[in-house]
C-alpha cells in the first residue's frame, strides 16, 4: 500500500511538471513589442595569424606572421525597439578590452530576433559598425618567441561585424536572459618596427603599418528587459 502511494506521487508530480512545461510553451511570457533594451559581457579569442612585414614594391611577398590570439573582454548595450516576439532593431555600443593594452569602442546597427514564440527559444544577431580605437598605451611589445618584433596589436580604427547565435530564456514578460556563441571582425592594423636602422631604438620605434582584418570567437550573456 504504502509502494502504490509513492508510485502515485511521482506519477502526479511528473504529471504536474509536465503540464507547466507545456503551459510554459501555451502560454508564453514573450513580450510582442516596445522599447528593448540588452546590457551584456562578452569573451573573445583571437582565431587567425595576422600576416605583416610586407616589403615596399615586392608585393604578394610576407616576410612575417603574428598569431592574433588575443584575449579580448568587453561590456556592450543594445537600445532598440522589438516590432515582434521575432524580430528587434536597434543600434549598439562597446567597450572592447585588448589585452594587448589596447581598446575599441564600437558603434553599431543591431538586428536580432527569436526564431520562436516560446519562453526557451533560438536567438540570433548581426551587427555591423565602426571601431573608435582607444589609445591605453603607445610602447610596443615584444612578440613571443620572436625575440626581434616589437608590435602594437590594433593600432587604428576600422569597420567592424558581429554575427551571434544562441538562446533566449524568458524570466518574466518584459525579462529574459540571452546567451550566445558568436564569430566578429575588426579592420584595425598591426603597427610594427620594420627593421630599418637605428635598431638601437627598435623597441620604442615602430614605424610601419600593416592592414587587415583580426577575427575573434567567443560566449556572450546578457539581460534583455
Amino acid at each position: 500500500m504504502k509502494g502504490k502511494k509513492i508510485f502515485f506521487s511521482i506519477a502526479i508530480g511528473a504529471v504536474l511538471l509536465t503540464s507547466s512545461k507545456v503551459y510554459g510553451q501555451l502560454n508564453p511570457q514573450v513580450r510582442e513589442q516596445g522599447p528593448l533594451f540588452i546590457t551584456s559581457v562578452a569573451f573573445a579569442h583571437g582565431v587567425h595569424r595576422f600576416p605583416y612585414n610586407v616589403v615596399p614594391g615586392e608585393e604578394y611577398e610576407i616576410k612575417n606572421t603574428t598569431t592574433a590570439n588575443i584575449p579580448v573582454i568587453s561590456v556592450s548595450q543594445f537600445m532598440g525597439f522589438q516590432f515582434s516576439p521575432y524580430i528587434a532593431l536597434g543600434i549598439g555600443l562597446n567597450f572592447e578590452y585588448w589585452t594587448v593594452k589596447n581598446a575599441f569602442v564600437p558603434i553599431y546597427l543591431d538586428v536580432r530576433g527569436s526564431l520562436m514564440k516560446t519562453n526557451f527559444a533560438p536567438h540570433w544577431y548581426v551587427n555591423l559598425g565602426f571601431a573608435n580605437h582607444w589609445n591605453i598605451t603607445s610602447i610596443p611589445y615584444k612578440l613571443k618567441g620572436n625575440s626581434s618584433d616589437y608590435v602594437i596589436q590594433g593600432s587604428t580604427s576600422g569597420f567592424m561585424g558581429e554575427l551571434g547565435f544562441g538562446f533566449k530564456a524568458s524570466v518574466s514578460r518584459n525579462a529574459a536572459l540571452v546567451i550566445t556563441a558568436f564569430a566578429k571582425v575588426q579592420e584595425t592594423s598591426l603597427r610594427y618596427y620594420d627593421g630599418t636602422p637605428p635598431q638601437r631604438i627598435k623597441s620604442l620605434l615602430v614605424n610601419t603599418n600593416a592592414n587587415g582584418m583580426y577575427m575573434f570567437a567567443g560566449l556572450k550573456a546578457g539581460i534583455m528587459f
